[in-house]
């Protein structure tokens, strides 16, 4: 039966079947080679925390401390899936190991600490034994690298053994190759000497020392356990209530507290945004020791937390170590042109993206080098220099700084409702660099078709010339149609390049409007690109104006008013007449000289023939004027009021009377005639 069945494929069938087979076993292989990889990834992740107990503690008061800090390391590392605790307690030999989890901790450490007792003072503990078999059980690790060993102890050592110190030292060594820390937490009765030692080893290593003689070693042991931990208590406690504030953002993921009482009695209570008092074991990752207290929330509620402490005694502080994904980066430029608008930018980053923070505000505040400060808040809407709204870049425009200086500036992301804000320092540097200086601006205002030079302009780094080329200037009209525009340098003696340049408009029709130039530069300076700030510059033009004979009619105007001017000036001139003569008495005293006699320029203008009574202090009359008129001279009297009656020849006179031959003029019983030579000439 089977022959039959076999001899029934056909070459085809057994290509196919083949064909099957290879693609399952390609696939099988895959998934084997996958699950490879996927385990050594997860290998890869584990780590070991090492916790080695000096049985040969000195007093209860060091068996009381190693408790805190057995019982800190177990609880904080138990919480992690991936890491494996062992804790091993040890004299001049090492007692058996305990693998410690969430749930047995508590119950292996005191367990043994009640069932076991230590051996004699006079023992040395055998320090190297313990940490070569902690380094055996951590090598058991695929990768070593961020496994721990805590090493707690007084530290004393055996000095008869010469061996001892260069032992310990090729072990620290084999630590440090295999990535593994060494740290010491050195009970207060270690001596100077052994303290020495051990912290050589432990920095070898890039592990900590702490050495519990010291009055901060469990703060600085609390450290261990934070990435970034601020203190922000440092006290000696009185009988009154102590009331601390903690205020965590929304953004927060993950925060830790760490308490030092140096009184274990003192109490510490912990209320919630939501009014509620937290209690250990219960609520979150919270646990209290004899001296410390240690809380780790992940995902915290945001708002203020509030520590409220009762004591009567003792030291008492507090560090926090928050994670906030949240993050300020400086975005745009930092080094500025002086006198140029500052527009500074900054970003905020959660996760290493950029994100609009709701219920936000951001601030700046800019300290410059004479000390004073400004605040300005910074916008992420779309407006005022802001490009994006809403896409977490935050931007604000500060007015031009005149001065070489750095200036010191704090971006500020503060909510509505927390007074801590996540804040980012930073520097700007305003700098001198090459800009362009207007030095004249001209409208145009003539003929079409005509070149006028309308602006004047300089390159200069703060007040110095900084030569450029044509190519360096980079310039935009608008509106760029009916007009066409040229830039010239002025030159220089031995450079093609320049600082002052001057551009030349022209408007190809006739239009009245403005044209708006931008200019700047594109150069390098100090080795970089740069651009400069663009000036824009504003020019009226009109080339509507009415010509006759090739000159505007306004022109045509004042040329009228001046040639009115020079004829009325010639007719005048053609008019005056030389005024001269004299009155005098019978005596041939002279009582006035009409040459002598100053006119008003008006009357002068008007009448330049006549000499008003009103300009001559010597005569009594006032309505009336002499008129000379070639050779002859007239005497027209127009009196008025107050002025005495004129005669001649002792004919009372009125109006127009000739006076050329010298007839006598008296009034008042005082008589004058008209003379045209000085007397004594006559005589």
């Amino acid at each position: 039966m089977k022959q039959k069945i076999i001899s029934n494929f056909s070459p085809l069938s057994w290509i196919f079947f083949s064909l099957l087979f290879f693609i399952l076993f390609f696939i099988c292989n895959l998934i084997f080679e996958d699950s490879k990889i996927l385990s050594a990834d997860e290998t890869s992740d584990e780590k070991t925390i090492f916790i080695a107990f000096d049985m040969n503690y000195k007093n209860q008061e060091e068996l009381e401390t190693s408790k805190d800090v057995i019982n800190q390391i177990l609880k904080y590392y138990s919480k992690e899936s991936n890491t494996e605790v062992v804790f091993q307690p040890y004299e001049s030999k090492s007692y058996d190991p305990q693998i410690i989890n969430l749930e047995n901790h508590e119950s292996v450490v005191s367990e043994f600490l009640n069932t076991n007792i230590r051996e004699s003072d006079d023992l040395f503990s055998n320090h190297y034994l313990i940490i070569s078999e902690a380094f055996t059980k951590i090598a058991e690790n695929t990768d070593t690298t961020n496994s721990e060993l805590f090493i707690i102890s007084n530290l004393r050592i055996n000095k008869s053994e010469d061996s001892s110190q260069i032992k310990l030292s090729n072990l620290s060594d084999l630590y440090l190759s295999s990535g593994i820390k060494f740290n010491v937490m050195s009970l207060q009765s270690a001596t100077v000497d052994e303290r020495n030692l051990f912290i050589d080893l432990s920095e070898n290593t890039g592990g900590t020392y702490v050495d519990f003689g010291a009055n901060s070693a469990m703060v600085e042991f609390l450290k261990l356990f934070m990435d970034e931990p601020i203190s922000i208590l440092q006290t000696n406690l009185t009988p009154k209530p102590l009331s601390n504030f903690i205020n965590i953002p929304p953004t927060v993921s993950r925060i830790k507290i760490g308490f030092y009482r140096q009184d274990n009695s003192t109490k510490v209570s912990i209320i919630n945004p939501n009014g509620l008092e937290i209690k250990p074991k219960t609520d979150y990752d919270y646990w209290h020791l004899s001296n410390i207290l240690f809380l780790d929330i992940l995902e915290p509620e945001s708002g203020t937390w509030t520590v409220i402490t009762n004591g009567n005694s003792g030291r008492f502080e507090i560090i926090t170590d928050t994670y906030n994904p949240l993050s300020l980066s400086t975005q745009g430029q930092k080094v500025f042109s002086s006198d140029s608008p500052v527009i500074l930018e900054v970003g905020a980053f959660i996760e290493g993206k950029l994100s609009n923070i709701e219920n936000a505000e951001m601030q700046l505040r800019v300290r410059d080098n004479k000390g004073s400060e400004t605040i300005q808040i910074m916008n992420d809407l779309g407006q005022k220099q802001d490009k994006i709204a809403f896409d977490g870049i935050y931007t604000v425009e500060l007015p031009p700084y005149s001065e070489q200086s750095i200036l010191d500036v704090q971006y500020s992301l503060q909510w509505k409702d927390i007074s801590t804000p996540v804040v980012h320092n930073d520097q700007i540097k305003i700098e001198f660099f090459p800009e362009i200086q207007i030095t004249k601006i001209s409208d145009l205002r003539g003929k079409s078709e005509s070149e006028f030079n309308v602006i004047t302009f300089e390159t200069r780094v703060n007040s110095y010339p900084y030569l450029v080329s044509l190519d360096e200037i980079q310039s935009l009209i608008t509106p760029n149609d009916n007009f066409s525009y040229r830039i010239e340098k002025v030159n220089l003696k031995d450079t093609d390049k320049s600082y002052i340049f001057n551009l030349f408009l022209e408007s190809e029709e006739k239009i009245k409007g403005d044209v708006l130039f931008d200019l700047n530069l594109n150069a390098k300076y100090l080795e970089k690109d740069y651009k400069s700030t663009i000036k824009k510059v504003q020019v009226s033009v009109n080339t509507k104006y009415l010509y006759i004979l090739g000159i505007r009619y306004y022109y045509w105007i004042l040329i009228f008013v001046v040639i009115i001017i020079v004829l009325t000036l010639i007719i005048n001139n053609l008019r005056q007449t030389k005024i001269t003569g004299y009155l005098t008495d019978v005596q041939n005293n002279i009582i006035v000289d009409f040459s002598a006699i100053k006119r008003n320029p008006i009357s002068k203008f008007l009448y330049p023939k006549r000499l008003n009574f009103n300009s001559i202090n010597q005569l009594p009359y006032s309505g009336g004027y002499f008129e000379f008129d070639g050779d002859k001279v007239y005497m027209d009297i127009q009196p008025v009021e107050g002025d005495p009656s004129v005669r001649i020849n002792s004919v009372p006179a009125n109006g127009r009377s000739d006076i050329t031959n010298g007839p006598w003029i008296g009034s008042s019983g005082k008589q004058m005639r008209f003379k045209k030579n000085i007397p004594y000439i006559d005589m």
